[in-house]
This record gives C-alpha cells, structure tokens and sequence, in this order.
C-alpha cells in the first residue's frame, strides 16, 4: 500500500475512529466512575480495581469499533460504493448522539433499582420520548448531511464527538476533585459458609436476621397459617420499634448500637461500629467463637475479633463477572427505553465478582438468598468453644419469587415471602433442637425494619422472637415497649447471663418514648420520636433535628 493511499484511509477513518474512542471512554470509563463516586458505598471492591478493569472493557470496546469502522470502509472500497461507508458514519453518529442524550439528560426518569420488580409498562411515556429523541436526531442528521455534503459533515461528526468528550473528561475530572470518598479502601474479607452448621456443646448465642419483615404482617400470616408451633419456646415482642427503616444503617446498629447520624461517610462509621460493637467485645470477652454470615459484611482487617468464617478476597474482581454485571447497568441506563428490559437489570450483582485469596477447601462466599440458605442448613456439627452466630437471610425483601415450599413462582407476594421465610426458619430451629444443643442456645430471630409496601413510613415495626438458655414454654407474648437501643443496651448481656425472657427489660416504662431516624435518601435523615406503640406511624413525630452529609 503506497505512502499516500495510506495517509488517505487514515483521514478518511478519523472521525469513526474519534466517534469509537468516545463511545468507549463514555460507556466504560466516564460512566462506571461517576456512578461508583455517586454509591461508593454499594460496591465492595475499591477505585484501583473499578480502573483495571473497566481500562480493560474500554480498550476492547475501542478495539472492536475501530476494527468495525475499518471493515466497512475497506469493504466499501473495494466495492467502490463509499456510499456504504458515509451510511456507517451517519448512522454510528445518530447512535452515538442518542445515546449519549439518552444515558445522560434522560436517566433521571429511570426506574429504582431497590429489588422491586421492575414493570416496563409504566414506562409508556419514557418510550416515546425515547422513540420522538432517535427520529429527531435522524432527521436532524439527514438535514445535515444533504446541507454540507459528506466530507463537511463527517468533519462536523469528528468536532461534536470532541466536544462530547471534553465535556466527559472535565465532568470526570471534577468527579475525582469533589469526591474524596471514591479513595477509600474497602475490607478484604468476606463471609463464607463455614461453620454455618456447627455449635457448642457448651453455650450458643444465634442471631437470625430475617429481611424486611414487618411484626404485625408477619403475625397475621403465622396465624392464619397456624404456624405457631415453629416458636414454641419463644417470646414474640409486637411491640418493637426499630432504629431506622433500612438495611444499610440497621445492620451494623444491631451489631453495635452506635447510631449513624451522617457525620462520617457510611464506610466510616461501620468500621468504627464494627470495631467498638458491645455485642462483639461481650462475646470476646466470654470466649465465643464469632461466625458472621451477612454478605454486605465489610472488615479491613480480622485482628479485632478474630471472625472464624471470614476469608481474605483478591483485591481484583472476576474480570468476566465484572464486565457481565458492568454491561447489564450500561444497556439499563444507555438503551432505549423500549430496549431496557432487555438488560437483565434485575439481576445485577458485584458479590458475584469476589475471588477468595487462598481457596483450599470447599466453603463458598456466603449469600443471603432464602433458598440457597435453605439448601445450606444441614445437620449440626459440634465443637468444644462457645460459639455465636450472626445469620442475614433475604427473609421477605423482593422479589417475591419464592411460595411456602420454596420452590420459584412469578407474579407472588409479600404474603408468600413470608410463609418461605416461616419454612426456612422452621429448619434453622428444627435442625438445632434435633442436635441436642437446643437447650444450651439462646435465639433472637428479627428483621432489621418493618416494611409497607413501597413506602419509605411505615418500616419501623420489625419482628423480635427470642428464647433464652433451658427456656422451654408454649408461644408467649409481651407487650413490652422494645426498642432496637435494648439489643445492646440489656438484651444480650441479659441471654448470655442465662436471664429467660419473661425477665428481659424489666425497667421498661409503658410510657416510654423511643427514638427513631427517617429517611428516604440516604444520609439525609430527620430524628423523630415514638410516643405510643411501634406500628403507630402517625405518632411518629419530628423532633425538628436534621443529619445530613
């Protein structure tokens, strides 16, 4: 190929070759960026491996593109219909055009991706906006191309997708600038299923976290199920007021009973709240062998308890289940509406993306999926240590996909989550009374907030069942006035001291206040105080004092 045919089909590939370098930079560095500083929180892995992977996508994206444009241009050539090739050019900008638009002007109307079920046809109004932007963009295109010919418009092409990618690199920029806390490191351990199956044969403190179990609806259907019979030996406490109506901030206050009130990032305050939990030291300080199975779990370091189920991960993440889960939010936020579905959004897990450092034995990443917790539970082992276990199953989160057998069902509800929560729960207890170390177990079984459907109020009335060590006795009830703040304030010091449960929070007054902190986005949080019985929303009232970061 001479010299200058060579500096020709260079030119003439200048402006795909710019579209591709741009379309690549947007989807697969410019977009996984501002997003993860906008979550940090959410994701497990750290900035360095969010880098090294997505530098990875974005140069094979690049390369495929590159590789396209050159295909077709030289198809064209030697077809000698260069018409062929100035069709690709267009109809690369118009894809590029719109989606860019759609991606970064339209995704404010985007569904939440909170686990509900997403039902695309609500999005009736978002598709023909969708529809009307791409029939805009290529009559707008066209108009262009008749007007200035193809070598003045395939320039006009190359200037817009420079501009588009200032405008990316600067807005990144000012992402790494504003957003100090896309630099924090994350833990390097992660919970396995090991030990899930063991106790002591001496004393056994085991926490049971249901999800998004509300008391009152969770009664309802014990009852209208007669499924009383599987808390046999328990006391059931209606009565109780959680500390928030989410999962991210409850869990590490029931660990700890260090209240978040966003005056550090998320990440700070559950190092620091896992670091000083009362329940931990308490339990250290008896000699018990700590096994937490919650895998939102983050630790830094295991020094401090010495958590026997915990295993170091890479600080890499699984390059192919990255990308995997990487494209399923890309296609969600860039396609068109009526293309969306289509993404496999619903599915979008980075647990999945973990490897553990040194694997040599056969306990996998632990997950809290209610049936594969369900296939987990086994028959007990037993070792010589005390032993506590912290246990954080989906319980009656979404998706309602699960009925009381535990087999997958479409179309279910909140009902059925819940009798599939009473049948894992119902084996959880039935394999440790049948292991003869029932009687030396003491057993909370809770959730972490209530629910109501798809309201941010209502979501303060968990369910609270506990037995205590040697306790036996039909399904008791009390109407004791229990606030999350007990858990580590009385309660577990009150079990691991053999108290039963009729002589649990004894000072508790009847007119008791509680405390309470609402929210509907994170960090942005409004005190409120309870005067009155914890499924009473309406007494719920604020106190005027905000927290916010």
């Amino acid at each position: 190929m001479k010299k200058e045919n060579i500096k020709t089909h260079a030119k003439n590939l200048i402006a795909p070759s710019i579209m591709s370098f741009v379309i690549a930079f947007m989807l697969f560095i410019y977009e996984p960026i501002t997003t993860y500083a906008s979550n940090t929180e959410d994701y497990w892995f750290d900035l360095k491996a969010l880098l090294t992977n997505n530098l990875i996508i974005f140069a094979i994206v690049l390369i495929i593109l590159l590789l396209i444009s050159t295909f077709i241009y030289f198809i064209a050539k030697k077809s000698k219909k260069i018409i062929i090739y100035n069709i690709y050019v267009i109809t690369m900008f118009v894809c590029f055009i719109s989606t860019y638009i759609q991606g970064n002007y339209l995704a404010g109307s985007l569904p939440t991706l909170d686990g509900t079920p997403i039902v695309w046809t609500n999005y009736t109004l978002q598709g023909i906006i969708s529809i009307v932007l791409w029939i805009l963009v290529i009559a707008l295109n066209i108009v262009l191309y008749k007007k200035f010919k193809t070598e003045k418009y395939i320039k006009i092409t190359s200037y817009v997708s420079i501009v588009i990618f200032i405008m990316l690199f600067v807005s990144l920029i000012s992402v790494f600038i504003n957003n100090p806390e896309i630099y924090t490191k994350k833990g390097t351990f992660t919970p396995t299923n090991k030990n899930i199956n063991t106790l002591s044969k001496e004393k056994n403190l085991l926490i049971l976290l249901v999800d998004c179990v509300d008391s009152r609806e969770f009664e309802r259907v014990v009852k209208e199920n007669n499924k009383e019979n599987v808390f046999e030996d328990f006391t059931y406490f209606p009565d109780t007021l959680s500390t928030y109506g989410f999962t991210r901030d409850s869990i590490p206050y029931i660990f700890s009973g260090i209240w978040y009130e966003a005056q550090t990032s998320y990440s700070q305050h559950y190092s620091n709240a896992f670091d000083n939990s009362k329940l931990f030291h308490m339990l250290q300080d008896r000699q018990y062998d700590i096994n937490i199975y919650d895998d939102e779990l983050f630790i830094s370091n295991n020094d401090t308890y010495n958590v026997k189920n915990v295993e170091e991960i890479s600080p890499k993440a699984n390059f192919m289940s990255f990308a995997k889960q990487e494209a399923k939010y890309i296609l969600f936020k860039y396609l068109p509406f009526q293309l969306k579905k289509y993404s496999r959004i619903e599915t979008l897990d980075y647990a999945k993306c973990k490897i553990i450092q040194n694997k040599d034995d056969k306990n996998e990443i632990y997950t809290w999926l209610n049936l594969n917790n369900y296939e987990l539970l086994d028959d007990i082992k037993v070792q010589d240590n005390n032993y506590f276990q912290f246990v954080h199953i989906e319980g009656g989160h979404l998706p309602y996909d699960l009925n009381e057998n535990l087999e997958k069902i479409e179309n279910g509800t909140y009902d059925d989550k819940l009798k599939a929560t009473i049948t894992i729960i119902n084996k959880y207890l039935t394999r440790i009374r049948e292991s003869g170390q029932y009687d030396n177990s003491a057993i909370i079984i809770l959730s972490d907030h209530g629910y109501n459907g798809y309201e941010y109020v209502g979501r303060q009335n968990p369910v609270l069942y506990i037995k205590g060590f040697n306790e036996r006795h039909s399904l008791e009830t009390s109407q004791k006035k229990v606030s999350f703040t007990d858990l580590n304030d009385s309660i577990y010091l009150d079990l691991l001291n053999g108290k039963q449960t009729n002589e649990l929070l004894m000072d508790i007054r009847e007119d008791r206040i509680r405390r309470y902190l609402y929210y509907k986005e994170y960090d942005k949080m409004e005190e409120q105080t309870l005067d009155g019985h914890a499924w009473e929303t309406e007494k719920l009232i604020p106190t005027g004092v905000k927290y916010e970061r």
